[in-house]
């Protein structure tokens, strides 16, 4: 029974996640993108050192045992679609990781919207994420002035700048990073990786500060910090940004890196970080890369949280009330 309660204590704001999810896909059909559906079971996961999958044996009628993975995203399968002639897709369902928080802005299972443009940079999913929180604030009736304004575009240069005191682009390589942690007074091992030395900083004197008073978007990171993203002209940064708002991460995009080699080097490098750090170490997806070697065009790729989306119109600070069975009241 105590599921039942759960739910209905958030019956308003379970109404309200289900409202955004039928508005999302109504924006994104006007728009000519086409739903697509993504394995949730594949056999190889996604590079990121930082994200752990979750581990699945599947058995065939023989019992012969395959091992594969939840998805953390349906990010590999989607631009395979793009290399067959797709153009624009979205996906709109779960995505899986593990060693995650059970509640707060975290859940292992959790909801993801995804989507695809070809012909497109990151500055067109810009328009596209602040077009549909616009959407969906009318359709429903929230009357959130703030989402309402026109929404602050920062590049992470000028964020570290505005709230760390520095400038970015004297702190591009782990040695200075970890001389400037030092200097802030965090205790980092030498050791650490760049972005594990960024996230130190940023994770304390950004993100909870960040998109206080309209939905903020941070462009523009480091380049070591995208793999999947193509390099600004001046090779420091990347093309990828993310969304926040109240202090909460909702979105990270990117321009796609179309080049396979490259590409394949830079996840194999991620592999290479998984190991050193004692995470689970799988291959790198050769269909993926072979993907790009037939091209998968200009394009440009996004995913939104969209609970932490629903927590943003429903003035929830905690993901498990906007959910119908969290993890934290499933293993209760």
């Amino acid at each position: 029974m105590k599921h039942i309660y759960h739910i209905d204590n958030n019956f308003k704001k379970l109404n309200t996640h289900f409202a955004i999810l039928k508005l999302i896909r109504e924006f994104l059909w006007r728009e000519k993108f086409v739903e697509i559906e993504a394995p949730i079971i594949v056999r190889l996961p996604g590079q990121e050192p930082n994200i752990q999958p979750i581990p699945v044996i599947v058995k065939d009628e023989k019992k012969k045992k395959f091992k594969g993975f939840l998805h953390t995203s349906p990010e590999y399968t989607m631009k395979k679609m793009l290399a067959t002639g797709f153009e624009k897709i979205f996906y709109l369902g779960k995505c899986f990781r593990d060693e995650e928080s059970f509640g707060g802005t975290h859940n292992p299972e959790f909801t993801m919207l995804e989507w695809y443009r070809q012909n497109a940079s990151y500055y067109n999913l810009m328009d596209d994420l602040e077009n549909l929180s616009k959407f969906i604030n009318k359709k429903l009736k929230f009357n959130n002035k703030n989402i309402d304004k026109k929404w602050l575009r920062l590049t992470m240069r000028e964020v570290w700048k505005k709230y760390v005191g520095v400038d970015l682009d004297e702190y591009l390589d782990q040695a200075s990073m970890l001389k400037l942690c030092r200097k802030l007074g965090y205790k980092p091992q030498a050791t650490e990786e760049y972005e594990e030395l960024f996230y130190r900083i940023f994770l304390n004197k950004v993100e909870p500060f960040i998109g206080k008073s309209v939905p903020t978007i941070a462009y523009e990171f480091p380049k070591c910090m995208a793999s999947l993203s193509k390099e600004t002209k001046d090779g420091k940064y990347a093309e990828r940004f993310e969304l926040y708002y109240q202090g909460i991460e909702l979105a990270n995009v990117y321009t796609e890196l179309n080049e396979a080699e490259e590409q394949k080097a830079r996840l194999v490098k991620e592999r290479n970080v998984r190991r050193k750090n004692g995470s689970l170490v799988y291959d790198v997806d050769e269909e993926f890369i072979d993907a790009l070697r037939v091209g998968i065009g200009n394009c440009a790729g996004g995913a939104l949280g969209v609970d932490r989306l629903v927590m943003i119109f429903t003035m929830d600070k905690n993901i498990d009330n906007v959910l119908g069975l969290p993890m934290s009241k499933i293993f209760k």
